[in-house]
C-alpha cells in the first residue's frame, strides 16, 4: 500500500520530468497454492478441521502432526498418553490464506513440532466477517480448542504471529498461558504502523484516521508485560513494517529470554526461510521443550 501511494504522488507531482516503468514482474505475482489433496511433506500429516469460534460461526484450520513431535507421558496408575514435544499456533497477516501457506507449512514443520494454522473469518472457507474484536475473540477460541487436546500443554505452546497476526499472538499470550512467542515483521502498535505507511509528506495531502477498535492493538504495551521466551524477526528492507519497530519491541520486552533476528535484504514476506530465522526458531523450540517440565496429571 505504501509503495502504491508513493507511486501516486510521484506521478502526480513529477510527471513532467519522470516516467514510471511497469514491467512483467510488477504485473504478474504468482503465489503457489496448496490443498489438503496436494499437501506432501515427508513425515507430516495434515488434518482439516472446522473450529467453532462463536454461535453459528466456524473457522477453517489445518492441523499438522508428525511422529517425531510425539512423546509418551506416564500418568499415575500406569496410563500413558501421547503428548507433543511442542506445538505452534500460527496467526497470519491480513493477506494470509491457508491455500497459499505452502512456505509456512514447510518452515514450521522443520523442527519436531505440531502446528495449527487457520483462516480468519471471511477468509477461505471460514465463515463470518472479520473485525478487530471478533479476531481477538476467535484467536482465544482457537487457542482454547487447541490446548484442550491431550497432546498439547500450554507451557510447550508457541504462538507465532506475522505482521497483523503479531497483534493476535501477543493478545493470546497476554490472556492465556503459553510457552513462547514469535513475532515476525511486527509493528509496535497500529498508530506507529500507519505513521510508517503514510509519512508526513503524504499526510499533508491525505487525512489518516485510525479506527478506535484498531488502537486497542498495542504490541509494545503487551510485550512489556510478557515474560515468556520471545523471538522477534524483521527484515532490514521491509517496506511495510519498519524494522526499527522490531528493534524496539525486542529492546523493551520484559522477557529475559529474548532474541532479535534482522534479516539482511529481508522484506515483508518469506523471512521464515532465512537460515538465521530457522536457527533461532529451532533454538526456541529446544529451549521450550527442555526447560519446561511436562505437567503431571491424575487419573
Amino acid at each position: 500500500m505504501r509503495a502504491i501511494l508513493l507511486l501516486f504522488f510521484a506521478s502526480t507531482f513529477s510527471v513532467a520530468c519522470s516516467a514510471i516503468t511497469i514491467d512483467e514482474e510488477t504485473v504478474f505475482q504468482p503465489k503457489p497454492s496448496v490443498t489438503p489433496e496436494t499437501f506432501n511433506l515427508d513425515g507430516v500429516a495434515l488434518d482439516v478441521q472446522s473450529i467453532p469460534v462463536a454461535d453459528s460461526v466456524s473457522v477453517d484450520a489445518w492441523y499438522l502432526t508428525q511422529p517425531s513431535a510425539q512423546a509418551t507421558v506416564l500418568f499415575f496408575g500406569g496410563l500413558t498418553q501421547p503428548s507433543a514435544q511442542a506445538t505452534v499456533l500460527f496467526f497470519g497477516g491480513n493477506g494470509f490464506y491457508l491455500v497459499q501457506s505452502r512456505g509456512y507449512l514447510r518452515a514450521l514443520s522443520r523442527p519436531p513440532v505440531n502446528a495449527l494454522l487457520w483462516d480468519y473469518r471471511g477468509y477461505g472457507r471460514s465463515e463470518g466477517s472479520p473485525s478487530a474484536e471478533t479476531l481477538r475473540q476467535d484467536a482465544l477460541a482457537v487457542h482454547d480448542s487447541l490446548v484442550a487436546r491431550p497432546s498439547v500443554t500450554p507451557n510447550r505452546l508457541l504462538v507465532w504471529g506475522h505482521s497483523l497476526g503479531s497483534f493476535l499472538a501477543t493478545y493470546v499470550a497476554s490472556q492465556r498461558s503459553v510457552g513462547g512467542v514469535v513475532l515476525e515483521n511486527p509493528a509496535t502498535n497500529v498508530e506507529d504502523w500507519t505513521s510508517h505507511l503514510f509519512p508526513w509528506y503524504i499526510r499533508l495531502f491525505l487525512g489518516v484516521d485510525v479506527d478506535p477498535a484498531l488502537k486497542e492493538d498495542d504490541n509494545l504495551e503487551r510485550i512489556r508485560q510478557l515474560e515468556v521466551p520471545l523471538l522477534v524477526v524483521g527484515g532490514k528492507d521491509d517496506p511495510v513494517t519498519d524494522p526499527e519497530m522490531a528493534r524496539r519491541l525486542h529492546a523493551e520486552a520484559a522477557s529475559e529470554q529474548r532474541q532479535l533476528v534482522l534479516v539482511e535484504g529481508g522484506a515483508h514476506n518469506g523471512l521464515y526461510d532465512a537460515p538465521e530465522v530457522q536457527d533461532a526458531y529451532h533454538d526456541l523450540v529446544e529451549h521450550v521443550t527442555t526447560s519446561t517440565p511436562r505437567p503431571a496429571s491424575s487419573p
